[in-house]
């Protein structure tokens, strides 16, 4: 059984996948399995991924049907043999220690979770490490969950990102984690970051740049696609379901509103279409969880909390009881414009 498992899922990068490949069989640590997932790219990436397959034993090829990212990560994991799994996009590359790295500081903590920075780079320049993390070990027993939520993750300190952590293979299966399907909601690796944070005791953050993260016009995270707004929204309620689920709800009572709400108003005002924006809201004003969350806004002390603990002001607490209240009461159009949505 390998240390780690990395998941690469490919789909039509044939053009950046060996600098990606390479970097990860360049490891110092080499007690790895490789898992190249082609999640059916037309251009020559299975090609690519036989040549390293018949180079190195430790590069396993899975080929499937397109079905988007969170389905070929899924199908990475359902096959992968490490004790802890880490994921990569097919167009970045590794830092050459950050596999060694990753697994002792996990090792000597015993922490279920290790997580990194990245730069960002482009193809006239890199910018410096993007996040304002610092190296430490968090016990979140100590800490609280909650508290985590308002000092790491609310102001992103650490990342959201799949590949920007390490996780022990253990805790997901478990826990039966896998991705959401991307047509349900936006940001599949928020949601599965923020689930097994949930399952997560003990973590550690490494202050360097491990991951290159490139930038690309035409990649996923460069366009907003129709249904921005209801995959969002669908994404808030998914997790304060699954908080409830897993006995974490109580805890995390003031937090589950507020991540709602920045999550609802990014979606609302982001969505290419003003039709898709209000119909989301009058279609899922019924639903009981985001009846709940939208009156842990009004009355559940969310608010004070937050603003207390991040410094916004009044008008951010004024904003979102009239957000929340507009949406209650069905008035869709100035729960829109209270969202920020211009049209």
């Amino acid at each position: 059984m390998p240390k780690v498992s990395v998941i690469v899922a490919i789909y039509n990068t044939a053009e950046f996948l060996p600098r990606c490949v390479d970097s990860i069989l360049a490891q110092t640590e080499t007690d790895i399995e490789v898992l190249l997932v082609n999640d059916g790219s037309p251009d020559n990436s299975a090609e690519l991924m036989a040549q390293y397959e018949a180079r190195d034993a430790r590069v396993r090829s899975i080929h499937k049907a397109n079905g988007g990212l969170a389905s070929a990560r899924n199908a990475g994991l359902a096959q992968a043999k490490g004790d802890y799994l880490l994921f990569v996009d097919s167009d970045d590359w590794f830092e050459p220690t950050l596999v060694a790295d990753a697994w002792a500081a996990a090792e000597a903590h015993g922490a279920e979770q290790v997580l990194w920075n990245y730069r960002k780079t482009y193809e006239d320049h890199v910018d410096p490490p993007y996040l304002p993390l610092k190296g430490e070990v968090i016990d979140l027993a100590k800490l609280g969950l909650a508290n985590y939520f308002y000092r790491y993750w609310f102001p992103y300190v650490h990342g959201q990102e799949a590949w920007s952590k390490l996780y022990r293979r253990d805790v997901i299966v478990a826990n039966q984690l896998t991705f959401s399907p991307s047509q349900e909601i936006f940001a599949e690796d928020t949601t599965f970051a923020a689930m097994y944070l949930l399952h997560t005791r003990k973590l550690v953050a490494l202050d360097a740049a491990y991951v290159n993260y490139r930038q690309r016009d035409n990649s996923i995270m460069s366009s907003r696609k129709p249904g921005f707004a209801r995959q969002l929204i669908t994404l808030g309620i998914r997790l304060a379901d699954y908080a409830q689920q897993v006995g974490r709800a109580r805890e995390l009572r003031r937090v589950l509103p507020i991540l709602f709400y920045r999550l609802a108003v990014k979606g609302l005002a982001s969505d290419p279409s003003a039709e898709d924006a209000a119909w989301v809201v009058l279609n899922t004003k019924d639903n009981a969880t985001l009846r709940g969350l939208l009156r842990g806004l009004l009355w559940g002390g969310a608010l004070p909390v937050y603003l207390l603990r991040t410094g916004k002001g009044i008008l951010t607490q004024l904003r979102a009881r009239a957000f929340a209240w507009a949406w209650l009461r069905g008035h869709t159009g100035m729960a829109l414009r209270l969202a920020g949505r211009r049209k």
